[in-house]
C-alpha cells in the first residue's frame, strides 16, 4: 500500500504538468493549480491499454483510439499507444497484418502517414528507428499498390486493344466480295478475284484471236485454192496446145518425150507457157480473158477487205468491250482492296500496341514481385526492432502498482 501511495504522488497534472495532489476521502487527484480532479483508474496503464488492445481485436476502432488517446494525454510518448493509434488509422487488428502487400495497399495512406509522423516527432530514439522503418514499409506498401494499378491499367487497354483488333477483323471480312448464291455464297479477298478475273479475261483473248485468225486464213486458202486451181487449167492447156495444135504431125513417140519435157517445164515456167498460150490465141479471146482476171482479182481484194473489216469487228466486239467490263470490275476491286489495306494497317499498330503493353505487364509483375520481396524484408527488420511484441501474445501483469509494458 506504501508503494502504491508513493507511485501516486508521482503523477502530474497532465493540462499543467503540477504535481497533483491525493484526496483521501473522495479517493482522486486533484491539481491544485487547476483544479481538476482524476480518478485512480486515470493512472492505470495497464487497464487503458488492455481496453484499448481489447478494443482493437474486436474492430471497434473509434474506442481503440479514445483508449490510446487518453493515454497519449498523460503519457505522450508511450510506444504501445503510439503504434495503437498507427494501427487505428490503418483498420488493423494485428501488426501481422503489415506483412501482407495485398493488405498494405488497401491502407489510407495520407491518414497512415500523419500518424506515423506524428509517431516519429513524439517517440523516444528507440521508438523513432522503429516507426521509422514503418514508414518505410508503409512507403512500399504504397509503391505495391501504384504497381498493381499500373498492371490492372494496362491489362484493361490491352483488353480494349484486343476488341478493337477483333471490331477491324470483322470489317475486314465484310470487305470481302461475296461470290455465288445464297446457299453457295464465300467470301473471296478482292485480291484473289482480282487475279482471276485477269487470268479469265486473258484466256478468253486467246480464244477471240485464234477465232479471228482461223476466219481470215479460211479466206486465204480459199484464194489459194482458186491460184492452183487456175494454174492448174493453164497447164492443161498449154499440154493441149503443144500435143495437138502446135505440132499434129508428131509421131506417138516423139509426144511422149515431149509430154514428159512439157511436165518438167511446168513446175517451174507456169506462168510462161501459160502467157505463150495466152498469145496463141486471138486478141479478142485474150482480151476478155484479161478484163475476167481482172475482175476476178478485184473481187479478190474486196473479199479479202472484207473479211479483215470483219475480223476487226470480232476484235472490237469480243476483246475491247470485255477488256472495259474487265477493267471496271478490276478499279472496284481496288478500292475494296486498299479499304482491306488500311483496315490491315489499322490492325497492325493496334497489334504493336497490345504487345507493348504486354511487355509492361510482364515489367510491372516483375516489379510487383520485387516489391513483394522488400516488404518482406522490411517486415522482417520491423519485428527486429519491436520494443513491445504484439499484445496479443503478451501476459498481462496484475497486482499493486502499475504494471508498464514498455519502459
Amino acid at each position: 500500500m506504501a508503494e502504491n501511495i508513493q507511485n501516486m504522488k508521482k503523477h502530474t497534472c497532465p493540462t499543467c504538468a503540477a504535481p497533483l495532489r491525493i484526496n483521501t476521502e473522495l479517493q482522486m487527484y486533484e491539481c491544485p493549480f487547476c483544479g481538476v480532479t482524476y480518478d485512480y483508474e486515470y493512472f492505470r496503464e495497464d487497464d487503458v491499454l488492455e481496453r484499448a488492445e481489447r478494443a482493437l481485436r474486436a474492430g471497434e476502432y473509434n474506442s481503440a483510439a479514445e483508449a490510446y488517446d487518453f493515454m497519449l494525454a498523460k503519457e505522450p510518448h508511450n510506444f504501445v499507444a503510439l503504434r495503437g493509434k498507427i494501427m487505428v488509422s490503418a483498420n488493423a487488428k494485428s501488426m501481422q497484418e503489415f506483412r501482407d502487400p495485398n493488405r498494405l495497399r488497401t491502407l489510407n495512406f495520407s491518414k497512415i502517414d500523419n500518424e506515423i509522423d506524428q509517431a516519429v516527432f513524439a517517440s523516444e530514439s528507440k521508438g523513432r528507428e522503429y516507426f521509422s522503418k514503418l514508414k518505410e514499409l508503409i512507403a512500399a506498401g504504397k509503391e505495391y499498390k501504384e504497381v498493381i494499378m499500373n498492371i490492372t491499367k494496362t491489362r484493361n487497354q490491352r483488353k480494349l486493344q484486343g476488341k478493337k483488333i477483333q471490331m477491324y477483323n470483322r470489317a475486314k471480312t465484310n470487305s470481302y466480295v461475296d461470290v455465288g448464291d445464297k446457299k453457295t455464297e464465300v467470301s473471296v479477298h478482292p485480291k484473289d478475284l482480282m487475279a482471276a478475273t485477269i487470268a479469265i479475261y486473258i484466256v478468253w483473248c486467246v480464244l477471240v484471236a485464234i477465232m479471228a485468225f482461223s476466219i481470215t486464213g479460211n479466206s486465204t486458202t480459199t484464194a489459194t485454192s482458186e491460184k492452183n486451181k487456175n494454174r492448174y487449167d493453164v497447164q492443161n492447156n498449154y499440154n493441149y496446145a503443144v500435143n495437138g495444135i502446135l505440132y499434129p504431125d508428131l509421131t506417138s513417140d516423139q509426144k511422149k518425150e515431149i509430154n514428159s519435157a512439157s511436165k518438167e517445164v511446168s513446175r517451174n515456167y507456169v506462168d510462161v507457157w501459160g502467157n505463150i498460150v495466152s498469145d496463141a490465141t486471138d486478141d479478142n479471146t485474150s482480151t476478155k480473158k484479161s478484163t475476167k482476171k481482172s475482175g476476178k482479182d478485184k473481187e479478190d481484194t474486196t473479199k479479202k477487205k472484207n473479211d479483215k473489216s470483219a475480223a476487226v469487228a470480232i476484235i472490237v466486239v469480243l476483246i475491247v468491250l470485255p477488256g472495259i467490263a474487265c477493267a471496271g470490275y478490276c478499279i472496284y476491286l481496288k478500292k475494296k482492296l486498299d479499304e482491306i489495306d488500311k483496315i490491315e494497317n489499322t490492325i497492325k499498330v493496334y497489334e504493336e500496341q497490345a504487345s507493348e503493353m504486354a511487355d509492361q505487364v510482364l515489367t510491372h509483375e516483375s516489379e510487383a514481385v520485387s516489391i513483394r520481396k522488400k516488404i518482406s524484408l522490411l517486415y522482417k527488420e520491423l519485428t527486429e526492432l519491436d520494443l513491445a511484441p504484439d499484445m496479443q501474445n503478451m501476459p498481462i501483469e496484475r497486482g499493486p502498482g502499475i504494471a508498464r509494458r514498455w519502459q
